[in-house]
């Protein structure tokens, strides 16, 4: 408990989100038991998470916000080393 508290203090003080964190542990153990009984089901093969039609458009969703997600990233990255060679 004490551990926790120092490392949500030093997140806290270095402008680091805490609600992530927080998610992580309450939902990270949940989530890893859900995977791995999805992937006794498919036999190892990670395909199965694609073959229902809600899970494919699920997964397009995903994939298109962390790749907006990374485009404004990049972009950012860029303009700040423009405005650095002015």
């Amino acid at each position: 408990m004490l551990f926790f508290g120092i490392l949500a203090w030093l997140m806290e003080s270095h402008d680091i989100p805490i609600g992530p964190m927080m998610l992580g542990i309450v939902l990270g153990g949940l989530l890893e038991q859900s995977f791995m009984t999805s992937m006794i089901k498919a036999d190892g093969h990670i395909i199965g998470f694609f073959e229902r039609p809600i899970a494919a458009g699920l997964s397009v969703i995903t994939l298109c916000v962390w790749s907006i997600m990374l485009y404004r990233l990049l972009s950012d990255i860029s303009n700040q080393n423009a405005r650095r060679q002015e």
